[in-house]
């Protein structure tokens, strides 16, 4: 990815993480425009060439996370917000975050369920949680926004020095 590429999805990364941390969705006027202009970029700097590139990208991002959509694992905004990053990094790298946000989201569940053990539970109670019921009360799971997952994933691919 070239430094145009890198601050779109800065861009887009940045206000997903501002809306879902407040309101636990991502609005789909971001994701779509992003997309779009993803697909616009490409094809003005790369020419049509690239839009089969773009449009793979948009798929590897998508199509991976429709499982956990569909167990309601994730929301759909999480979803199209993959698309519109695959749209500007292609598919291999929409690949990689995916995995590297599976990863890390699965990290945070465990740090949530120790919150449950008996001896953390009390403590744990004092935290603010503003995503729904509190992850020491256990009777379901807890919520939390995936963009906290995927921020850090981002950080560690970016640090990878991969370029695409």
């Amino acid at each position: 990815m070239n430094a145009i590429e890198w601050a779109a999805t800065v861009v887009l990364l940045g206000a997903a993480c501002w809306t879902d941390l407040r309101r636990m969705e991502i609005p789909n006027g971001l994701t779509v425009s992003f997309a779009a202009a993803g697909l616009l970029y490409q094809v003005i700097a790369h020419g049509y060439g690239r839009i089969g590139w773009t449009l793979g990208g948009v798929a590897a991002g998508m199509l991976p996370l429709l499982l956990l959509y569909a167990l309601r694992g994730i929301g759909g905004g999480d979803v199209k917000w993959f698309a519109a990053f695959g749209a500007w990094a292609g598919a291999a790298m929409a690949l990689q975050l995916v995995v590297g946000s599976v990863l890390c989201a699965g990290a945070i569940a465990l740090l949530l369920m120790a919150m449950r053990l008996p001896g953390v539970r009390t403590a744990a109670r004092r935290l603010k949680w503003p995503w729904g019921e509190h992850p020491s009360v256990g009777r379901r799971g807890a919520r939390f926004p995936f963009m906290l997952a995927v921020a850090p994933a981002y950080v560690a691919l970016f640090w990878s020095g991969w370029s695409g």
